[in-house]
């Protein structure tokens, strides 16, 4: 939740990036014209959707989850259908990678900052990038090196 300085809350992610976007000058993580703005916002919600929601869905379903007072409807056969999801979009973005620098482009996007943390989300559980996803491999090492997520 972000709270401005007249006491408006702003929640979720990306109203969140959103607004900072558009407040703060620096690079653009959204997008500068009306076309880069859709391709990133159509990046992202592939990011989320394929890959955050889907090895979320995956882990609370298909593994012990948070444990057995916190996970008390699980559907195996669904986690195990969102797994594939997930693996099927890594292979989707390693073709995107492919052609781009960054998932939607040539710039640091927030689609690029969802993914980074959809596959750190996936390394917790357990679901591996394929050694075959060269491209997908050389963007995550490429994006880990950044000075604002190395440190």
């Amino acid at each position: 939740m972000l709270e401005l300085d007249d006491g408006t809350c702003i929640a979720q992610c990306n109203a969140i990036t959103e607004y900072i976007d558009g407040v703060f000058d620096g690079p653009s993580l959204m997008g500068t014209t009306p076309a880069e703005r859709a391709r990133i916002a159509m990046m992202n919600l592939r990011a989320e959707n394929g890959l955050m929601n889907a090895v979320g869905a995956y882990f609370h379903h298909a593994t012990p989850g948070l444990g057995p007072d916190l996970e008390t409807w699980q559907c195996a056969e669904w986690g195990n259908k969102q797994k594939d999801i997930a693996s099927a979009t890594m292979a989707y973005l390693d073709s995107v990678l492919a052609d781009n620098e960054f998932l939607a482009g040539d710039s640091f996007s927030v689609a690029d900052i969802t993914a980074f943390a959809g596959l750190g989300f996936a390394d917790f559980a357990k679901v591996d990038i394929p050694e075959s996803l060269t491209n997908l491999q050389a963007w995550r090492a490429k994006v880990a090196a950044r000075p604002s997520i190395a440190g």
